[in-house]
């Protein structure tokens, strides 16, 4: 997830909220939010009739800038 984030109220039904609580383990429950709203807002974006190479190319201002050190402990992350 970004460095940079906003802080935001959000009211949803009760049930909707019980399962979330349920289903997300204490202290996850931003960002699993977080990454549910951007698969949708992707998922959005790709059902639109848009050109791919266009989509493709708009993803790099979309997605968190990352150091070389970064990348790499994550691959070294996933490997174990």
């Amino acid at each position: 997830m970004s460095t940079n984030t906003q802080r935001i109220t959000i009211s949803m039904p009760d049930y909707l909220y019980t399962q979330l609580v349920a289903a997300v383990p204490a202290g996850q429950i931003s960002k699993f939010v977080s990454t549910a709203t951007e698969d949708k807002i992707v998922s959005q974006k790709l059902t639109k009739k848009t050109d791919p190479i266009e989509y493709f190319l708009s993803l790099g201002n979309s997605i968190p800038h990352m150091t070389t050190k970064q990348i790499l402990a994550a691959i070294r992350k996933g490997r174990k």
